[in-house]
């Protein structure tokens, strides 16, 4: 397979936004315009991953939790999609992402589930972007959720913490 730019509903627009809001957010005087650190959650993990993979020079890091698309199609847990496309897409960004990213997931994501997540992060990884991946325990009823939940930021808080002193 011929890997193309991945398509428009995979980075683009939603990725321009994070751009924006972080050109708006350095003007701040409480921010740091050299050390910014993306977050994104689901969709905004994914979108994430599109921004990064663009090298913006003042970003110091990423962290992805359960990022993705296509998940649930139909309604269904466990039902991506196209996961091959996902994958490939995933290939396509870690050719020029060289920003550090973390990947946190859980056994029970139903969105991402851990086989899928594992092969977008060698994807990534593969193709010469930089990232860390952690696949958590089952967490709650659902693990796509995890970073929702406060009882939560004890199980993910350390590794964050961690790979951000790892990339100051």
């Amino acid at each position: 397979m011929t890997a193309a730019a991945p398509p428009s509903w995979q980075q683009g627009a939603r990725a321009a936004n994070i751009g924006k809001t972080i050109d708006y957010m350095i003007t701040q005087s409480f921010v740091r315009s050299d050390h910014v650190v993306v977050v994104g959650q689901s969709a905004g993990g994914w979108d994430t991953l599109a921004f990064v993979s663009e090298n913006p020079s003042n970003v110091r890091a990423a962290i992805n939790f359960d990022g993705g698309r296509g998940g649930h199609f139909h309604g269904r847990p466990n039902n991506n999609c196209r996961p091959d496309q996902l994958v490939d897409a995933t290939r396509v960004l870690g050719r020029t992402g060289r920003t550090p990213t973390l990947w946190i997931y859980t056994k029970n994501d139903s969105y991402f589930g851990p086989a899928l997540s594992k092969q977008m992060f060698e994807a990534w990884e593969a193709a010469g972007g930089n990232a860390e991946y952690h696949l958590l325990p089952t967490f709650k009823e659902e693990g796509h959720l995890l970073v929702d939940y406060p009882q939560a930021v004890p199980v993910w808080a350390p590794i964050v913490q961690y790979f951000l002193a790892e990339h100051p």
